[in-house]
């Protein structure tokens, strides 16, 4: 089944469904995240769709807002749809897709880990990367790295290191010159 089908048939059940149009990349459908269980198993158990598998979850901060991206796969009809839900940053809680698809387990909780997104009725919802105590959540745009964390420190003195590289390039850029002109290989004008 195409794109376009696919989106049509959400859309008779769904009318709030959206296909943005995309001019660069792969196009996606946006469900109303209050209803993204539903369709999660709508999509996972419908004979024409049959997306068993998910073959990822990320969580995504577009700096305004969160999204939950759902890349989905039919093994049966070899077909595929990526499905993105929109959260506010504050108060980010969405359902759990674990029931659906199990593979959603670890993603969820990576999602939750690094960008505080909630998933409603996770099995396990905890910190899947950072230590449980860790303050925060990384992934995010705004997020501020602490100093240290239990007295070691959380950021090197070359952490953000672009003059250093710019300086490394220009000082490789410089010997190779020299090692040019000592071999006569200069520039031929």
């Amino acid at each position: 089944m195409d794109f376009n089908s696919i989106v049509s048939k959400l859309k008779a059940r769904w009318p709030d469904v959206e296909a943005p149009k995309v001019d660069l990349g792969d196009p996606f459908v946006l469900v109303p995240a209050e209803r993204v269980l539903e369709i999660a198993r709508f999509l996972k158990d419908d004979p024409e769709l049959q997306f068993n598998s998910l073959m990822s979850l990320a969580g995504v901060d577009t700096g305004r807002e969160f999204w939950v991206v759902y890349p989905l796969h039919s093994l049966k009809h070899r077909h595929k749809l990526t499905v993105k839900a929109v959260l506010p940053r504050e108060n980010s809680v969405i359902d759990s897709v674990v029931s659906v698809w199990r593979a959603a387990d670890f993603f969820e909780r990576e999602a939750y880990d690094l960008y505080g997104i909630v998933f409603r009725n996770h099995p396990d919802l905890r910190r899947l990367i950072n230590p449980p105590d860790w303050v925060g959540w990384p992934g995010r745009k705004d997020y501020e790295y602490p100093v240290d964390y239990h007295g070691v420190a959380t950021l090197r003195e070359d952490q953000f290191f672009s003059e250093a590289v710019d300086a490394g390039v220009t000082k490789r850029e410089e010997a190779e010159k020299e090692l040019q002109a000592k071999l006569g290989l200069g520039e031929k004008k």
